[in-house]
Order: C-alpha cells, then sequence, then structure tokens
C-alpha cells in the first residue's frame, strides 16, 4: 500500500502540480550544487539551505528549510510546509495563486511583517497558512511541539483546543 500511495503521490505531483515542482526541482538542482543536504519526508523532499532571514518554502514536493532551524521548531516546519505540498495536491495549477501569491506576500512585504509583530497577530492566522498546518497534520499523522504552533497554529486559534472536552451528537463525550 505504501508504494501505490508513494507511486499516486509522484503521479499526481507531476501532473496536476506540474508548474511547482519544476520551480522546486531547479531550486533543489540549483541548492544541490551548492552542497546542500536532503532528506525524505513522507514523500516529499526536504533540502537545508544556507539563507539568511529565511525560514522554509514549499514547491510541490520540494521543501527548502532554513538549515539552522532545529528542535521543536524544525519538527513543526516540516508539518507546515508539508501541509503546503498536501494543498498542492489539492489545488494543482491554481495553487501558485490561491496559496504561494498570498504566502509570499504575507510573509515577505514589510509592512505586513511589522503589524504582525506590532499587533501581535499569529502568521498563521491567514488562511493558506492556517490551513497548511491542518492539511500537515492529518497528512503526517503528528503533533506540533512549539507553543505557537499548538497555541495559534489553526489560523491564529488553538489546534483542537478541548479535544478531550469534546462531545458526539447526542452530547456524550468522546472517546479518542
Amino acid at each position: 500500500m505504501k508504494t501505490v500511495r508513494a507511486i499516486l503521490f509522484y503521479f499526481w505531483q507531476f501532473t496536476y502540480a506540474i508548474l511547482q515542482n519544476i520551480a522546486g526541482l531547479v531550486m533543489l538542482a540549483i541548492y544541490k550544487s551548492r552542497g546542500a543536504k536532503s532528506e525524505i519526508f513522507h514523500n516529499a523532499v526536504i533540502t537545508y539551505i544556507d539563507k539568511k532571514n529565511f525560514g522554509g518554502v514549499s514547491l510541490g514536493m520540494f521543501i527548502f528549510i532554513n538549515k539552522n532551524t532545529t528542535g521543536d521548531r524544525l519538527h513543526d516546519m516540516k508539518i507546515h510546509e508539508y501541509g503546503h505540498t498536501v494543498q498542492s495536491l489539492i489545488l494543482g495549477p491554481v495553487w501558485l495563486l490561491v496559496i504561494a501569491l498570498p504566502s509570499f506576500i504575507w510573509c515577505g512585504l514589510p509592512a505586513l511583517v511589522k503589524m504582525r509583530k506590532e499587533k501581535n497577530v499569529s502568521y498563521y492566522w491567514l488562511y493558506c497558512e492556517g490551513w497548511a498546518n491542518l492539511c500537515g497534520l492529518y497528512a503526517t499523522k503528528d503533533r506540533f511541539l512549539t507553543d505557537e504552533c499548538r497555541n495559534r497554529g489553526r489560523y491564529g486559534k488553538p489546534i483542537n483546543p478541548n479535544r478531550s472536552a469534546r462531545k458526539d451528537i447526542k452530547g456524550r463525550k468522546r472517546n479518542k
């Protein structure tokens, strides 16, 4: 079953999501020629790059993360960026307009960076970033470790608040 999933993952990435994967493949070739290290993460390729003022970016199945990111932050960033990979599978060619462009503006526009800091707005408040977290969590079956992602990762709100207190339709407490 794992092999079938992997084949479908790569087939879908290189047909429906071909545009962002070509860009990711070019970026991978550039950074690999500079000696960057890579690893496989749920069939995606994570490459660790040396770039200042850079967190991470996903282009189809190719994920690029700052090589100085470590520990819980690295763990959560892998999940988040993999969420963008899942979005790419869902949206295909429109991913560039619906996800990549707003994400790039939200992350890189100095006025928005300043506004987020001054008003204490979570990076994950923007629809495409919060959705990436949810997609990444669902696809990897993992959990966030940092307080930022756990407490503000779902569109600026907690991931699964009061999970143990949830009730079913008849008001009974749910079992996990």
